[in-house]
């Protein structure tokens, strides 16, 4: 049997509890050294607007279609992050890394959805922190922390509904532009779709109404502003651009 595919950045989650982890506290995100090698990360629509003014966003080929923020090209690593594990000062930081080392998941005893924890983050200390639990209840801290990843997860879920039902109408297609890496070369994007402007020109009126009326027209519109992204990522991985 293989084994279960964990989500990007984790490796081996587990519940939290208060029988294992009464005394554990999380210390502060002092680097996100821990994405240094991922070059997209997923993005909820709820946060396209603020990421467009960093990233490309783009949704991901195969079912379930997946919006994503590009953070580098090919095998450059994340481009946001330098070498001390700072974010790019300025630059939108994803929900999907603020919530890490937690997130929902299925808890293999019940298969009931519960707060996990990713315990080789780093994170968590026996001295130093926020509390998880005081007198093995959970403490203001994990409760929120557990609002935030479920927040997350329905704002993803949301996500996957609007992506859907762009598929649905036709409007998605593959990327096929090339962005240009010096006077000589020129990197062929590919891999992932994007909203096609010419075929949501052509999308109905109704249809329209319903996704202004769902929420989704401020992702749709970050979505395509966010391709002028591409260029500075570009030039981010040019001989002595980091």
């Amino acid at each position: 049997m293989s084994a279960l595919r964990q989500p990007p950045l984790y490796s081996s989650p587990v519940p939290v509890s208060a029988g294992r982890h009464h005394g554990s506290r999380l210390l502060p995100a002092y680097s996100f050294g821990f994405t240094e090698a991922v070059t997209s990360l997923p993005l909820t629509a709820a946060e396209f607007p603020s990421a467009s003014r960093d990233y490309p966003i783009v949704f991901t080929p195969q079912s379930p279609f997946s919006p994503v923020c590009i953070l580098g090209i090919r095998d450059s690593g994340n481009l946001f992050v330098d070498a001390t594990g700072q974010w790019q000062a300025g630059a939108y930081l994803p929900a999907y890394v603020r919530r890490f080392p937690f997130l929902l998941m299925a808890d293999p005893a019940s298969g009931r959805m519960v707060l996990g924890v990713e315990e080789s983050s780093g994170r968590l200390s026996e001295d130093q922190g926020d509390r998880l639990f005081e007198h093995r209840q959970p403490t203001p801290f994990l409760n929120h922390t557990l609002s935030f990843c479920a927040d997350f997860n329905r704002q993803w879920d949301e996500s996957l509904e609007m992506v859907q039902a762009f598929h649905e109408a036709g409007i998605l297609v593959e990327e096929d532009s090339e962005v240009e890496l010096s006077e000589s070369q020129s990197l062929k994007l590919g891999g992932f779709l994007i909203i096609d402007e010419a075929r949501l020109d052509e999308v109905d009126d109704a249809t329209f109404t319903n996704w202004r009326h769902r929420g989704w027209l401020p992702a749709l519109f970050a979505h395509l502003a966010s391709r002028q992204n591409w260029g500075e990522l570009a030039r981010a991985i040019e001989p002595g651009a980091r």
